[in-house]
This record gives C-alpha cells, sequence and structure tokens, in this order.
C-alpha cells in the first residue's frame, strides 16, 4: 500500500461515535462471512461511498485490493450488502446508497457490528459532486473544510416564486429566502479536522495520476 494513499484517506475526522459504541474485547473472535474463526477487524481506514460509479471506482486499483474481503453485513443497505475489505483489514469500504436515511442506517449498523473494530477507525467520504465553474473545473479533486446538511428547507417551484424572490428555497420555519434560520437542531454543519485535511491535500498535490 503506498503511504499517499493511505494518509490522502485520512482527510476527515475519526468517526466520534465509534468510541460511544459498546466496548468489544480486542481479545474477542467473531465468525467471519466464510466461517472461519477470524479476530475483529480494525480497519485503519473505512471509504464511504453513495452509489455504484463512486464505489467501483477503488476496484481494481494497484495500490489495495480493496475486494479481498466481502464480509456481508446485516443492516446495511440491500442493495449492496458487503462491506469490502483489504486482506490485512487496514483499508474498508461500503456503498451506503444514496439519501440520508441509507446513510444512517448503513453507517449505524456497521458501527455496532461485532465484526469491526472502529475505535482507531478515519473515515472518508469519497462522493461525486457539483461545483461553482468559479471555483473548480470538471474533475476537479477537491476536500470539503465542511460537512453541511441542507435538507431543513421547503422548495417552491422556480415558476411559482413571488418575482422579488431570487431562489425556490428557504429555511425550514421561515417564510422567504432573506430570513435567517429560525430552527437550529446544532447538527447542521460539521467541520472536519484541518489538519488532516491539510496533509491529505499536500500528498494530493504530488499524486501521480
Amino acid at each position: 500500500m503506498h503511504l499517499p494513499v493511505l494518509l490522502t484517506a485520512l482527510c476527515l475526522n475519526s468517526l466520534t461515535a465509534a468510541s460511544q459504541t459498546r466496548d468489544i474485547s480486542s481479545q474477542l473472535h467473531v465468525k467471519s462471512a466464510s466461517g472461519s474463526n477470524s479476530e475483529l477487524i480494525t480497519p485503519k481506514v473505512f471509504i464511504v461511498d453513495m452509489f455504484s460509479d463512486e464505489g467501483e471506482a477503488w476496484y481494481g486499483i494497484p495500490e489495495f485490493d480493496i475486494l479481498a474481503r466481502n464480509i456481508t453485513v446485516p443492516g446495511i443497505s440491500p442493495l449492496f450488502p458487503q462491506v469490502h475489505c483489504t486482506a490485512d483489514g487496514e483499508i474498508c469500504q461500503v456503498i451506503t446508497g444514496e439519501g440520508e436515511i441509507n446513510a444512517a442506517v448503513t453507517i449505524n449498523s456497521i458501527a455496532y457490528s461485532p465484526l469491526f473494530d472502529l475505535t482507531k477507525t478515519y473515515f472518508l467520504i469519497a462522493g461525486i459532486a457539483g461545483v461553482s465553474p468559479k471555483v473548480a473545473t470538471i474533475g476537479s479533486v477537491t476536500f470539503a473544510r465542511y460537512a453541511v446538511s441542507v435538507a431543513l428547507q421547503y422548495e417552491m417551484d422556480a415558476r411559482e416564486i413571488p418575482s422579488n424572490w431570487t431562489t425556490g428555497y428557504w429555511p425550514q420555519g421561515a417564510t422567504s429566502p432573506t430570513d435567517n434560520v429560525v430552527e437550529i437542531y446544532g447538527t447542521e454543519v460539521f467541520e472536519v479536522n484541518e489538519a488532516l485535511r491539510q496533509i491529505a491535500m499536500s500528498f494530493a498535490r504530488t499524486a501521480i495520476p
């Protein structure tokens, strides 16, 4: 495994929820998908993708074989029922399915699975997204500083919005796009680990395509 590839994957914070799950002894043995006894899988990096094209981009690459181990995990997406890992278990990957509910159910099922110890795992959310052409070009690699949820908002067909509105979106609980956010749950915005993000970016700048 190439070190730059691994360190690039460390651009996001370690999943703090994993440390809050039930304590699993490092001596615990579990049944693997093949039926043989094996130690807990303790990945250093867990890659999370949302749909097939994103996930399959990791298959068949020379740096590491993500399909060396394929583990069926109860509770994750029925369309993508397996977690894929390298032979040594240091890198794992899962496709959650699109939508927040699918991501939440899949990641929660993995976090509470007795097959994994995720207390020292970094999660890489690797996906395809749009970007303003004023900021980047098609095919650019970007490292987000913030994870922002925009689900709690209203939308009106642009053909029906008032003439003085510039968009059909406005915050939940508000009455127009210019109103301040009324209902704040405290989970709308998360900032990733900036030090790790800078390390990942430094390796990405010198990566060989």
